[in-house]
């Protein structure tokens, strides 16, 4: 009987133990260029109990025709996973198609953007290790023979 009075005196601490549950809707918009959104599930500036150094997931919007940012990571890898829409993803000046399904690995340095195709938008899931930070990230010009 005192086993069972001890294992229910320390259910609460189990309980307070259990992870986030997010849903993006519920967490703010960031814009990181005209008709480029984005929502952090977890990473540097995530909410509470989502927080962390090692690995960031951010959901990502771009309004048809948009496209992101060309940038690099100076070390942190990416991966994008293609939740709807379609458009193409750019890696140091090369094109190639996405639609939902598509899951794109880039190694850091390497010069990218993602882009809408024009009539509808593209939503993708970016995971970065190292969590993504802000002096990671390198903004740059588009490669030659590449859209700006």
């Amino acid at each position: 009987m005192k086993l069972l009075a001890l294992l229910l005196a320390s259910a609460p601490a189990f309980a307070q133990d259990l992870p986030p549950v997010l849903h993006a809707d519920s967490l703010p918009v960031i814009t990181a260029a005209p008709g480029v959104t984005l929502r952090e599930l977890s990473g540097r500036t995530a909410p509470d109990g989502a927080r962390s150094d090692k690995v960031s997931v951010a959901l990502f919007r771009l309004e048809a025709g948009k496209a992101s940012p060309w940038s690099h990571n100076k070390l942190g890898e990416e991966s994008f996973f293609v939740l709807s829409g379609e458009g193409e993803v750019w890696t140091d000046g090369k094109a190639q198609p996405v639609k939902a399904g598509s899951y794109i690995v880039i190694q850091a340095s390497t010069v990218r953007s993602i882009r809408a195709s024009k009539g509808v938008p593209l939503e993708f899931y970016a995971i970065t290790a190292p969590a993504w930070s802000k002096d990671d990230d390198v903004l740059t010009t588009a490669p030659a023979g590449a859209p700006k």
